[in-house]
């Protein structure tokens, strides 16, 4: 029988221990892999990306709303007429309309046959002077003119002030001014035609010369003084020359007076 050294057992045991040890020795952590130097290119990319999040973030804009309360008539219909539509009926049934024409020549007649109803009284209650068979051929017409707008605007009890911003002049045609009615206001020029919702009535009488009679915008040139018509020049802003005679002044007015 093979005799065992006893100092191989203390070796191989030692050996043993020191085996364990090294297997099961918690605190030996494996290496970490080492991290790598970005790029020249990644180094860019990321100053960007931390520039842009230190920037403040901006509101997004938003389009600019369309002001509805503007409206402005296609000046190769009836502009006055659709005017006079829209402050019945809004801007909304205006765009839903299908057929203008037809549209346009209903609503004028049943415009005629309201004044015919209430043509007499009107004339009473408003002092406006006009003859009936006259302002209901001009409603018919390709174009109304400004007194059938005038007499239908006081007819269906509405408010308009109707101004000539190049001249500086403008006609009121209030019918309600006690409720909370609005007023409309049309800009009128050669070009174009607008219309809006009265925001600051105090100004367009500040900045514009009021016509009484939009029928007769000015009479005769005996009627005034050379100081009235010089005051006349003076509120139309209408530029004097030295030693004007009166009539030069009168036509200079009568020039301006022109809605």
């Amino acid at each position: 029988m093979h005799k065992v050294n006893p100092n191989q057992i203390g070796t191989n045991h030692a050996l043993t221990k020191l085996r364990d040890v090294m297997l099961y020795d918690t605190t030996v952590q494996p290496m970490q892999p080492q991290p790598q130097k970005p790029t020249p290119m990644q180094q860019k990319s990321i100053q960007q990306q931390k520039s842009m999040l230190m920037q403040p973030q901006k509101s997004i804009q938003q389009k600019p709303q369309t002001n509805e309360n503007v409206f402005r008539p296609a000046l190769n219909q009836d502009p006055l007429f659709w005017c006079l539509y829209v402050m019945m009926n809004g801007t909304f049934k205006y765009e839903q309309l299908a057929n203008r024409f037809t549209a346009e020549q209903d609503g004028k007649r049943d415009q005629i046959i309201e004044l015919r109803d209430k043509g007499k009284s009107l004339k009473q209650t408003t002092g406006l002077k006009f003859a009936a068979s006259t302002i209901e051929g001009d409603i018919m017409s390709q174009r109304i003119s400004l007194h059938a707008f005038q007499v239908l605007v006081h007819l269906n009890s509405l408010n308009a002030v109707v101004v000539n911003p190049v001249n500086r002049v403008c006609a009121e045609f209030i019918s309600d001014a006690v409720s909370d009615k609005p007023v409309y206001i049309i800009e009128r020029t050669d070009k174009q035609m607008t219309m809006t919702q009265a925001t600051d009535l105090a100004a367009i009488r500040e900045a514009n010369y009021r016509i009484e009679n939009p029928q007769k915008p000015i009479k005769s040139a005996s009627a005034y003084t050379v100081a009235e018509l010089t005051e006349m020049c003076h509120q139309l802003k209408i530029q004097l020359k030295p030693k004007m005679k009166k009539q030069e002044l009168y036509d200079s007015v009568a020039k301006q007076l022109v809605l």
